[in-house]
């Protein structure tokens, strides 16, 4: 892993109390009409493979029922380290130019700090 900030990373770090907490992230993304399928495809591999990375806990492309052209890709993570990690994947690099050229918008974050019942 590498140790220098992902500048998404360094954006996630803003929002969170503390790096080393779990946290969650919803990332939205609109695609241009008739690009449905081509986003989907798109993150095939991306899905199989942040399962299986240390520290993640959930990684879910979802679609809008009555705005298909939305996206919502749900992120839970261990800690901000985990989420660096995942993003200097060589897969996500793929995912990017792949996704660029069909987005309709900027892509937009929101993180979430998690609370558990002890």
């Amino acid at each position: 892993m590498t140790s220098e900030l992902h500048p998404l990373a360094q954006d996630v770090k803003q929002h969170l109390d503390n790096p080393d907490d779990r946290f969650m992230m919803l990332v939205y993304f609109t695609v241009q009409a008739g690009q449905e399928d081509a986003f989907k495809q798109a993150f095939h591999r991306p899905l199989k493979e942040t399962v299986k990375e240390e520290g993640n806990f959930t990684y879910r492309l979802i679609q809008q029922a009555n705005a298909p052209t939305t996206f919502i890709v749900i992120e839970h993570w261990r800690s901000l380290a985990d989420l660096n990690s995942h993003l200097h994947q060589p897969y996500l690099d793929e995912l990017l130019a792949k996704v660029g050229p069909i987005l309709a918008a900027e892509p937009k974050v929101d993180v979430f700090h998690e609370y558990v019942a002890i």
